[in-house]
């Protein structure tokens, strides 16, 4: 069960890395220790398309689709939000920026994603500020040794809404504070993220409107949503979770309608993934019955693979035309 609102964030970039336990659009903690990550070439890796097939193996090749690009994922620890972050490193990304609730989990990821990264020797000194207060007010004052609290906005380019709890209960048992604390982190924070990346565009664009390369064109922004079936398909145990991932497909449309008519000269994207039931821990303590209770009802008679959801987040990332995009990944299962 969670009690907070706390989050923390991971930066991993071909220049850096850096950990950060951060509160959602307040101040967070950098501690700065940098090395190059360079991202190797993509392994290969195995689906099976029922549990009693034959092997059957997929090799993918990285194609640089997302060379250059600032990602931030938030949920990014473990799970669906980590095999993104992984899979966004494998085609080329400049930055990873990974937001979750444990610092520890952080470093956790960060060693976890060094086999796709080949450290360099290269590094860079510490800042010694620090940023006490909301991004509107900014103040700053010094601390010690490489620790330092930083207010900023998502100045990034694609945004990945991964994060998601779910605390098991029918409605009339359900305590308030479980409820509020599965739409504050499910909905909320989605949203307050994808806040903080319209309004970073927005001084991104003025402060770039003087510069001559400013007309040219560049890759929109893309927004990320990670939904579940259960917004579409009913279910039991799990009344607000459904809520917010229902509300996400609400936040999915409505950002792609209001960015294009509101963000002037700006392109930002909104999509959303609807995942089924993926090997993540949020599925592990299901029984052995209940799961193969679970997967006899899907079509495909397993349960998906977190770098299968990954796969198509950079589809949506670098396909232009992608807007309002809702992809299905669930096995089948929305069609029985």
């Amino acid at each position: 069960m969670i009690h907070s609102t706390a989050l923390a964030r991971l930066q991993v970039s071909r220049q850096s890395v850096a950990v950060t336990p951060r509160l959602l659009c307040s101040h967070h903690v950098k501690v700065s220790g940098q090395a190059v990550f360079h991202c190797p070439k993509y392994t290969s890796r195995l689906f099976t398309s029922q549990s009693n097939s034959s092997d059957i193996n997929t090799t993918f090749q990285p194609g640089n689709r997302l060379s250059g690009r600032k990602c931030l994922i938030t949920g990014g620890t473990s799970g669906i939000g980590y095999a993104i972050a992984e899979r966004f490193l494998q085609e080329g990304a400049s930055t990873i920026v990974l937001v979750g609730r444990s610092h520890k989990r952080l470093e956790e990821a960060a060693s976890r994603l060094a086999p796709f990264a080949n450290k360099s020797p290269s590094l860079e000194e510490p800042s010694d500020k620090i940023a006490t207060r909301a991004p509107e007010e900014d103040s700053q004052q010094p601390t010690q040794g490489n620790i330092r609290l930083l207010v900023g906005d998502a100045n990034v380019d694609i945004l990945v809404n991964a994060a998601g709890i779910s605390i098991s209960n029918i409605l009339p048992r359900s305590e308030l504070e479980d409820i509020s604390t599965i739409l504050r982190t499910n909905l909320e924070g989605a949203m307050l993220t994808s806040r903080a990346l319209m309004r970073a565009s927005i001084r991104s664009r003025i402060r770039n409107r003087s510069d001559p390369a400013a007309g040219q064109k560049i890759p929109s922004k893309c927004i990320i949503n990670v939904s579940s079936l259960l917004a579409l398909k009913g279910g039991t145990g799990a009344v607000p979770y459904a809520a917010s991932k229902a509300g996400l497909l609400g936040l999915t449309r409505s950002i792609a309608a209001e960015a294009s008519a509101s963000m002037k000269d700006i392109v930002i994207r909104s999509n959303a993934i609807v995942p089924g039931y993926i090997e993540t821990p949020m599925v592990a303590d299901f029984t052995p019955g209940e799961t193969s209770r679970l997967k006899a009802l899907i079509p495909l008679h397993r349960f998906g693979d977190p770098r299968e959801i990954a796969d198509a987040a950079v589809f949506l990332a670098q396909n232009e035309y992608a807007n309002n995009c809702v992809l299905n990944l669930d096995g089948g299962l929305s069609a029985v």
